[in-house]
């Protein structure tokens, strides 16, 4: 499953972007093509996601993640 990354001056709802019609109470885009996503930076979710370890490099050697779940400290 990939998740959108959307540009930092995208409205905090549609209702107030440029493309909403309002009589339509729609995007006259669609969301599948929003103005606001920004291109090629959709990037697929990695086992890493969660980890406060693997933010900037993911582990070496064996998986933190994986550790703290074994012995209960995450959930």
């Amino acid at each position: 499953m990939q998740t959108m990354e959307y540009a930092p001056d995208k409205p905090e709802s549609c209702k107030h972007c440029f493309f909403w019609k309002k009589s339509k109470r729609c995007c006259g885009l669609g969301a599948e093509n929003c103005y606001y996503v920004v291109q090629g930076a959709a990037k697929e979710n990695s086992e890493c996601d969660g980890c406060p370890y693997g933010r900037d490099h993911p582990c070496i050697g064996f998986c933190m993640k994986k550790v703290m779940l074994e012995i209960g400290l995450t959930k």
